[in-house]
């Protein structure tokens, strides 16, 4: 008896765990290198389309495994020293879909990269049978030096410049009176360097004013509606939308051609194509930006579907709550230009020194 209880709880124990699978899962972007589109304030009209992400599942023959049930999720690593232009968002997921692939290649015709850096790329594969295959990627999304690094650039030489004049100008009676002169240096540099700060912190208190409400519409044919229902920037939300034909039934075996773009300044932020056999699609995406969104569904039939019903087509306003940049994002913007300022001081003060000493050489020189 004790040894049939041992065999039956081992069968248990094993026909619990999951069934892994030999898959080949690939990975291939368009354009190979991305580029980060991480500064609200500029604008880029050369680069092109948004990146395609394609990926796709063969078999040990190099043949495509179908019927196959897909997850990817895309999550920024959160590793940058130097702040960017949408700081809530570092280091949380992007995007997270879940699609019914019949041919084993899931798509994402365009995705917008708000922030440089490195990207987790998580895939899991569930076949038909039930068995499981997974693989992790890294992205890596440059940004456009000559678009945005170059500024931060300039205005940090421009600091250093300054400071240099400074110390230029004042570095005799800074060397007389160093204690009192540090810390009038000190005030004097956060006064300046919070001027600069202000168009950019008021830019995102500008967003955080902006009115949100909850997201949940509904007819007779689409409920589309989101969690947390009203959408949170940092937080990724859950978009759910389900969809029935013309008599009130769920659609089976359906596409969702699911597109995102920002209302405000007009350019697309993402571009979803969902595959479901029951008529429910759902995906997670990150809104990092306090615009209002325009969210556009197109449900069509495929082959499978036991009802070619008409196109369904719908389009919704969705907007996230924003909020002022953190207290650590602004701290080290800060704390960057105020070394900026005091590198720029020190120089200015050794070449006044160098050149007092070079002056008081001479004319010891001269009195000899």
């Amino acid at each position: 008896m004790t040894k049939l209880f041992s065999f039956i709880m081992i069968f248990v124990l094993f026909s619990a765990v999951a069934v892994h699978a030999d898959y080949n899962i690939n990975l291939k972007t368009t354009p190979e290198q991305i580029t980060a589109r991480d500064d609200p304030f500029v604008e880029y009209p050369d680069l092109g389309a948004l990146p395609e992400i394609t990926i796709s599942v063969t078999d040990a023959a190099g043949a495509a495994v179908k019927d196959t049930t897909m997850t990817a999720a895309i999550t920024h690593n959160g590793n940058l020293w130097l702040g960017s232009g949408f700081p809530f968002v570092e280091g949380t997921q992007l995007l997270s879909v879940t699609s019914y692939e019949s041919e084993g290649i899931l798509t994402i015709p365009a995705l917008l990269f708000p922030l440089r850096g490195d990207y987790t790329l998580d895939v899991k594969v569930v076949d038909s049978a039930g068995a499981e295959q997974t693989k992790q990627f890294t992205i890596h999304a440059k940004e456009p030096f000559w678009q945005t690094e170059i500024k931060g650039i300039m205005l940090l030489v421009g600091l250093v410049i300054f400071g240099a004049v400074v110390g230029l100008i004042f570095g005799k009676d800074l060397l007389k009176k160093k204690a009192q002169a540090a810390f009038s240096l000190f005030i004097f540099g956060i006064v300046l360097v919070s001027l600069f700060l202000v168009p950019f912190v008021h830019a995102h208190e500008g967003a955080a004013d902006m009115p949100v409400g909850a997201v949940d519409y509904d007819d007779s044919q689409v409920s589309f509606y989101t969690n947390p229902e009203v959408p949170d920037i940092g937080i990724p939300t859950t978009f759910y939308i389900d969809v029935k034909d013309e008599n009130g039934i769920p659609v089976n075996n359906a596409a969702a051609h699911i597109t995102i773009e920002n209302d405000e300044d007009h350019f697309e932020v993402l571009d979803l194509i969902l595959y479901s056999k029951n008529g429910s699609f759902v995906f997670n995406y990150g809104i990092f930006d306090g615009a209002p969104h325009i969210v556009t569904v197109r449900i069509d039939p495929t082959e499978a579907s036991s009802t070619q019903f008409a196109e369904i087509a719908r389009s919704y306003e969705v907007a996230a709550t924003a909020h002022n940049p953190p207290f650590l994002a602004k701290a080290k913007a800060t704390f960057i230009m105020l070394l900026a300022l005091m590198v720029g001081l020190v120089i200015g003060v050794a070449i006044r020194k160098a050149r007092a000493n070079k002056q008081a050489a001479k004319e010891a020189g001269d009195l000899q």
